[in-house]
C-alpha cells in the first residue's frame, strides 16, 4: 500500500470501531444510551489525544486528561487529573516539579505502564515539600539513579491528582516535568507512523468501551437502593481510594434519603454517575456532596435528600434527570473500616 491506503485503512477501521460500538448503546435507560453516544464521541477525542497528539516524551507537558466534557472510569468532580507522557526506557530519567498551595486537600503521583497497569504511586505525605510548598520528584527505572519513583521500564504516563473541597478557595498546583537527557530534533510526520497511531488509538477507544460496559453489566446485578463494596479495580482508580456503590432506582413521584456517618479520611464524597461512568453534569446539577459539604446534626449523622428537586433538605444530591445510575461512595486514604449507609426509597415530599 502506499501512503495515502495505508494511512485511509487505518482510518476506515477506525470507523468500523465506531460503528460498532455505537450499536451497543442501546440500552434500556433513554437517557443513558444518549449519553452513550456522545459517551463514544469523548472517547474517540480521548484516544485520539492519547497516541496522536500529546505523546512526545521527548518535551513532555502537564494536561487535563478528565473535565467537565471528558469523563471515564468514574471521574471525581473535586479531582484534577493532569498526565505527562514519559518513556523510561533506555535509561531515561525525568525530573517533576511543582508547588503545592496550602490548604490542599490531597496530592498523589502515580505511574502508568503497559496496558494501562498501574505502577508505583507516592502521596504528598511521602514527599519531601519545602515551606513555599516546592517538591521535586525524579522518575527512572534505573535503581542507581536513586529515583523518588522506580519505574519497570514500560512506563508511558505519569499522572498526577489533586483533591479539591472547594474549588473558590483553594488554588490548583503548579507542574511542570522534563526529560533529563538529550532531546532529539523533531521527525516530520511519516503515514506508517500516523496509521500505527490511528490502530493504537482505535485500539484504546474499544478498551475503554467494552470495560465501562463490563462494569455495568456486573453491577446490574447487585441489590438495588443498597450500597455495596465493590473491588476497586471495577472502578479503575488510584490505590489510595475506597468505594461503596448504590445502583439507584428510581420513579419520578420517588426520592431517596441515605443517612449515615462520615468515614474517617482524607477525602470523602457521594457522587453520581451514569451507565457510562460519567459524573453526571456538575456544571448545572448538584452532583456531589464531599465531607466539607455535608452538613451533620449534634450526634454527628447526616440524612442526604436524593431526587429531581430540592424539597427544603440541607443536603440534597440532583439526579439531573436520571431515574437509575450509580451513587459512588468515595473514601481517600480511609482509616479503619467503612461505615454503613442507609437507604430508603419513599414518596417525594412536599417542599418545606
Amino acid at each position: 500500500m502506499n501512503h495515502n491506503e495505508i494511512i485511509t485503512h487505518a482510518l476506515n477501521q477506525l470507523m468500523k470501531s465506531v460503528l460498532k460500538l455505537e450499536k451497543t448503546t442501546n440500552i434500556p435507560q433513554e437517557l443513558d444510551a444518549v449519553e452513550g453516544r456522545r459517551f463514544l464521541l469523548r472517547m474517540l477525542s480521548a484516544s485520539v489525544d492519547s497516541f496522536v497528539e500529546y505523546i512526545d516524551a521527548d518535551r513532555p507537558q502537564f494536561r487535563h486528561s478528565e473535565g467537565p466534557h471528558r469523563k471515564m472510569f468514574g471521574d471525581c468532580p473535586d479531582a484534577d487529573y493532569l498526565q505527562a507522557p514519559i518513556d523510561l526506557r533506555n535509561g531515561r530519567s525525568y525530573r517533576v516539579r511543582g508547588t503545592i498551595p496550602q490548604g490542599t486537600n490531597y496530592v498523589g503521583v502515580m505511574l502508568y505502564g503497559r496496558g494501562g497497569r498501574i505502577g508505583v504511586c507516592i502521596t504528598d505525605e511521602q514527599l519531601e515539600i519545602g515551606n513555599d510548598g516546592l517538591f521535586e520528584i525524579l522518575i527512572s527505572a534505573n535503581p542507581e539513579d536513586n529515583p523518588t519513583l522506580l519505574g519497570n521500564g514500560d512506563e508511558h504516563m505519569v499522572m498526577v491528582r489533586q483533591y479539591f473541597t472547594d474549588r473558590n478557595k483553594q488554588p490548583p498546583m503548579k507542574l511542570e516535568v522534563e526529560f533529563l537527557g538529550d532531546v532529539p530534533e523533531p521527525k516530520p510526520l511519516n503515514s506508517a507512523w500516523l496509521a500505527k497511531r490511528i490502530e493504537l488509538s482505535r485500539r484504546m477507544l474499544e478498551s475503554i468501551y467494552m470495560r465501562t460496559l463490563d462494569a455495568y453489566q456486573r453491577i446490574s446485578n447487585f441489590p438495588k437502593n443498597k450500597f455495596v463494596d465493590v473491588p476497586v479495580e471495577l472502578l479503575f482508580p488510584t490505590p489510595d481510594n475506597t468505594y461503596k456503590l448504590c445502583w439507584y432506582e428510581l420513579e419520578p413521584d420517588q426520592m431517596i434519603i441515605v443517612s449515615g456517618s462520615l468515614p474517617k479520611a482524607r477525602y470523602f464524597s457521594f457522587t453520581f454517575y451514569n451507565v457510562w461512568l460519567e459524573s453526571y453534569d456538575y456544571t448545572r446539577h448538584q452532583v456531589i456532596l464531599n465531607h466539607d459539604q455535608i452538613q451533620l446534626d449534634e450526634n454527628g449523622r447526616f440524612d442526604i435528600c436524593v431526587g429531581q428537586q430540592n424539597n427544603g433538605y440541607t443536603n440534597w444530591l440532583d439526579t439531573a434527570g436520571h431515574n437509575s445510575g450509580y451513587l459512588v461512595a468515595r473514601s481517600l486514604l480511609l482509616e479503619g473500616s467503612h461505615p454503613e449507609f442507609d437507604v430508603k426509597v419513599m414518596e417525594m415530599t412536599k417542599p418545606k
